[in-house]
């Protein structure tokens, strides 16, 4: 049977509907939300297989730009990969992979995609391999003598307080000045994909630091601060930062590769039912220079 390939999702309702609900019956989300907010942007492109009116497969193209200590890489992000369990064993997916590579292939500094445990013997039949990440973290063995930051919790409810974080992440990307002096792998022209995670998941933990004029997404979760961007130039010093969050923290651990690694510890990054999958050379520096994608660039 021929299924209809169809590239131009994001307005096309019919389309746009259809591939919510797969993803609705693969992943338990949609992107419903993200969409009527006006946040679904020009970067995140899925490429479907439809029968009908019904999409039975998809990978979705996510083009994304790091700032890798003053460099510039443009990287592509496979996600959203899924098949409708009844049409699974067809090759389906495969079809699409293949025309996605075959577009995107030589146009991007490295391809990359997060896989789970039941396909790591699939993405290498298409060149990708297996890469390990890693994450750094700091011990806080005693917070008694350290000065807290004040710390004012966003809320994300209100759109005056979005939108200043929102020009905050605009401004820093338009700088011709735009390092970032926490992340040394920052996203920096993808608001829309930071606008999904902090409507998704991350919309409770946002805070922002006036001494510093820096926001912060951390959660605190027992006695572990899982900081997971800052936003801003100035470099946030992570021992008050988990003073602010209280003396009972006992480690912080970040969700993206600091600049400055002075007092951290590293050890590899662990997922479960998740494996990072590179293609390209370029890609080869996540695991030689013990990095890590942040995880508010997952797509």
């Amino acid at each position: 049977m021929q299924y209809k390939y169809i590239t131009e999702v994001k307005n096309n309702d019919t389309v746009r509907e259809a591939f919510n609900a797969l993803t609705r019956k693969t992943f338990g989300f949609d992107f419903s939300g993200w969409y009527a907010a006006g946040h679904w942007g020009d970067l995140y492109l899925p490429h479907v297989l439809m029968e009908d009116c019904q999409v039975i497969s998809n990978v979705s193209v996510n083009l994304i730009q790091f700032d890798m200590g003053g460099v510039k890489k443009n990287y592509i992000q496979l996600g959203t990969v899924m098949t409708d369990e009844e049409y699974r064993g067809q090759g389906l997916n495969r079809e699409i992979m293949e025309r996605v590579l075959q577009e995107y292939r030589g146009k991007a500094d490295g391809i990359y995609l997060f896989g789970n445990d039941s396909v790591v013997n699939y993405y290498p039949k298409f060149g990708f391999q297996p890469s390990k990440e890693y994450e750094y973290y700091m011990p806080c063995k005693d917070l008694a003598h350290t000065e807290a930051y004040v710390m004012e919790r966003v809320n994300m409810d209100e759109e005056e307080q979005c939108e200043r974080l929102y020009e905050r992440i605009r401004k820093d990307a338009n700088s011709s000045d735009s390092l970032n002096q926490n992340d040394a792998m920052y996203m920096n022209e993808n608001l829309s994909l930071y606008q999904f995670w902090l409507g998704a998941e991350y919309g409770e933990s946002v805070y922002y630091l006036p001494e510093t004029d820096n926001y912060v997404i951390a959660e605190l979760m027992e006695d572990t601060l899982h900081v997971l961007q800052i936003f801003g130039k100035q470099k946030v010093e992570l021992a008050r930062l988990a003073k602010a969050f209280g003396e009972q923290v006992k480690e912080v651990v970040l969700a993206y590769t600091p600049v400055h690694k002075e007092d951290l510890l590293v050890r590899e990054h662990k997922e479960e039912d998740s494996t990072l999958f590179i293609l390209g050379d370029d890609l080869q520096c996540i695991e030689r220079e013990k990095m890590m994608f942040p995880v508010l660039s997952h797509a």
